[in-house]
């Protein structure tokens, strides 16, 4: 709109000039009237191709890297036509958690964003690239773009608009510690068991029939064959041999909704819960997750079932790369309603920063149902007093250490 505007009042300008001309019978006046009209169209014109057939591409090496880890983003722009830009202004929003060094970079209009700015000018068919490099210091989902280009003709009269819309993604997983330098034992951490839980029979290894006996649950009957045998026959299942862990994972770290949250505790809450999956992967237990943080795109709890595949621990590290920092409802009453999903015999390793009475009062009646309980405290002050049984393990000392000795911790 604003660059019609202009075009309509030099060529207007032009227009009278050239009247005026003709008017006061001045050649040179209408020579400079006719003059301008055709620098204008020619502007007018050079405007309007200067964007067409220009591709603006952007990269990301990785787009999945740990905290502390570094990745390539390369920025290309191609003008694939015999028209050259005079000047070409790129603007490439990226949120202010995305660090890139030697990079041209100010503050945005949205919110929480910055803009990546590139500046040049390309003759005919030529191709130019940018790389640079990104520093991942904070876990979380990022989308790279849009990006805005803007040219026009030689003389500046007109400007050219694109608008790139499509985004590139980049995901920073939390960071992994092993266990022992957050504290806890390197063997058996979570009280592990050779040879798994033999007291469960595990549904999936079936291993024969018997007859009926008083007690037996009417689900594990087989219908079929105590119809062939006139008599109620059972099935019967092997021992569980796998060792199953839930993260539970308490993501509220405040003692009041309104006070928000602690960063660092939550960072501290989910490092924690990152290092206790990636030690259950290594030792190919079956494990999975339940917290009252929600993903990115819903407001319900999140859970992952348990599992034992090669794929596992990446689906928990991304849940746990994006989850809010502001939880659904206390983690209390959410352990209540879907305590009786978890598998029985499963051991139940809960991390978390802040336990009030509720919360123990869940943790007590869990270990009344027959769960297996290891309490990792992480929160900055002291761990109360828990139900006999349940192994505790306070990583208070520990994250402060890591915190004040290295580039642990939000940034």
């Amino acid at each position: 709109m604003f660059d019609q505007f202009w075009h309509d009042i030099w060529i207007t300008l032009f227009v009278v000039l050239i009247i005026i001309g003709i008017f006061a019978g001045q050649g040179l006046v209408i020579g400079l009237g006719m003059m301008g009209l055709l620098v204008a169209g020619i502007s007018w014109m050079w405007s309007r191709l200067s964007l067409e057939e220009v591709t603006y591409e952007r990269t990301i090496s990785q787009p999945r890297v740990f905290m502390g880890e570094e990745t390539t983003l390369t920025i290309s722009v191609t003008n694939r036509k015999p028209v050259p830009l005079g000047r070409l202004e790129i603007e490439d929003e990226l949120p202010e958690e995305v660090l890139i060094s030697d990079a041209n970079i100010s503050a945005s209009a949205n919110p929480n964003a910055n803009v990546l700015r590139h500046s040049t000018s390309m003759s005919w068919y030529e191709r130019i690239k940018w790389d640079y490099t990104i520093k991942s210091n904070r876990r979380g989902f990022y989308r790279i773009g849009p990006a805005r280009l803007e040219s026009g003709d030689l003389f500046g009269f007109f400007n050219s608009h694109l608008r790139v819309s499509d985004n590139d993604y980049l995901l920073v997983y939390p960071r992994v510690v092993p266990l022992s330098e957050l504290g806890m034992p390197a063997a058996r951490p979570l009280g592990e068991t050779r040879g798994g839980i033999s007291i469960f029979e595990d549904p999936s290894r079936p291993s024969g029939i018997r007859d009926y006996q008083v007690g037996d649950p009417l689900k594990k009957v087989d219908w079929k064959v105590s119809a062939k045998m006139n008599q109620l026959q059972v099935r019967t299942f092997e021992p569980s041999s796998s060792f199953t862990v839930i993260l539970v994972v308490v993501v509220e770290t405040t003692a009041r909704s309104w006070e928000g949250y602690s960063p660092t505790n939550l960072e501290r809450v989910i490092t924690a819960s990152a290092s206790i999956a990636s030690y259950a992967s290594e030792m190919q237990y079956s494990f999975g997750l339940f917290s009252n943080g929600t993903p990115i795109l819903a407001d319900r709890p999140m859970k992952v079932p348990p599992a034992r595949s090669a794929e596992q621990l990446t689906v928990i590290l991304e849940a746990l790369a994006t989850i809010r920092p502001l939880p659904i409802g206390p983690m209390a009453p959410q352990l209540t309603l879907y305590s009786r999903q978890f598998p029985i015999g499963a051991t139940l390793v809960i991390t978390v920063a802040l336990i009030n009475d509720d919360l123990k009062e869940s943790i007590a009646d869990l270990k009344r149902q027959g769960y297996k309980l290891v309490v990792v405290f992480v929160g900055d002050k002291d761990c109360p007093e828990l139900p006999e049984g349940v192994m505790v393990y306070d990583l208070k000392e520990y994250f402060d250490r890591l915190e004040a000795s290295s580039e642990f911790g939000p940034r």
